[in-house]
């Protein structure tokens, strides 16, 4: 007897989440499947990450590691009370709820505005910031009410200038301010999580080869002319994120084809992994082997399009 495509991936799949619950402590209860966010990860064929993701309202958050965008979130004041339960943080750290889960506090950049926060194991850090925008139905309303009711007394604040609320704030035109909490990631997109953390070769010293105006864009093995060539396809400030093309290359002609061929460059990578290594500072900073089908092979075209 022999087990189709599809058995075969629910019964790797099953394998995997039951290895990794059992790690974690969970049991295999029928409400535990059902409600089991990863298990259907795995199901639809994505592995896990190398690090338990940050939790929203109680579920495994992916896309806060793997996507791009902003969140809209809730989140509390700073404290250094929860920092016992919060992942990652030692007894006295500062931490912030958002969205139901403590995040640690890395940095305070402006107390009850802007945070930069971290979660768990993973080196990645976010930006944690309130934006206020006018509400322009609730000024029309306020406006309306004190001209309908010009005796009336409406008493916020006493302190001159804005008067904050917890969710609003009325300035001095009677303006109606609302905020929002906006999580975003700081640096590299977090794509590579999926993959396996690979240890560098220190007999091979890389190198920048080719520089544009963002930075080192190919990097291949010092004072060789050819041998294992590597091409940026991300950029974040400071930091970098390049993929291997091949292990034989001819610099010289790889350099050439960087300034005009990306799509050509990566459309040519073959086998079943992709090596994937960040940069900064011109010294390796991770490197991680990732399943091929797994990148976001769109969205790196269209950074290479608009960093070049």
């Amino acid at each position: 007897m022999s087990f189709s495509d599809r058995e075969k991936q629910l019964i790797r799949a099953a394998f995997g989440w039951g290895q990794i619950t059992q790690k974690e402590g969970y049991t295999l209860s029928d409400l535990e499947i059902d409600k089991s966010v990863l298990f259907r990860r795995l199901l639809a064929g994505r592995p896990p990450l190398a690090f338990p993701p940050p939790l929203r309202h109680g579920f495994p958050w992916y896309e806060v590691i793997e996507g791009r965008g902003e969140h809209v979130v809730n989140a509390s004041e700073a404290s250094p009370e929860c920092s016992i339960i919060a992942p990652g943080s030692r007894p006295g750290d500062t931490c912030i709820l958002i969205d139901g889960a403590f995040w640690r506090v890395a940095e305070t950049v402006r107390e009850r505005e802007e945070y930069i926060v971290e979660w768990g194991q993973y080196p990645i850090q976010w930006r944690l910031k309130k934006h206020w925008e006018v509400n322009y139905e609730m000024t029309q309303q306020l406006h309306n009410f004190r001209k309908e009711n010009p005796n009336a007394e409406v008493s916020f604040d006493n302190r001159p200038g804005q008067r904050e609320y917890s969710e609003f704030r009325i300035d001095d035109e009677q303006t109606v301010w609302l905020s929002e909490w906006q999580l975003s990631r700081i640096g590299l997109s977090g794509w590579v999580w999926v993959g396996t953390a690979v240890e560098e070769d220190t007999r091979v010293e890389l190198t920048p080869l080719f520089r544009d105006q963002q930075g080192p864009l190919v990097i291949g093995e010092a004072g060789k002319k050819r041998g294992a060539g590597w091409l940026r396809i991300e950029r974040a400030d400071s930091e970098y994120r390049f993929i291997k093309l091949n292990d034989k290359l001819e610099y010289q002609a790889l350099i050439a084809a960087a300034a005009t061929e990306f799509e050509t460059l990566l459309h040519g990578v073959q086998g079943e992994e992709l090596q994937v290594m960040d940069w900064r500072d011109d010294q390796p900073l991770r490197h991680y082997a990732v399943p091929t089908q797994l990148a976001p092979w769109k969205s790196l075209i269209f950074e290479t399009r608009t960093t070049t």
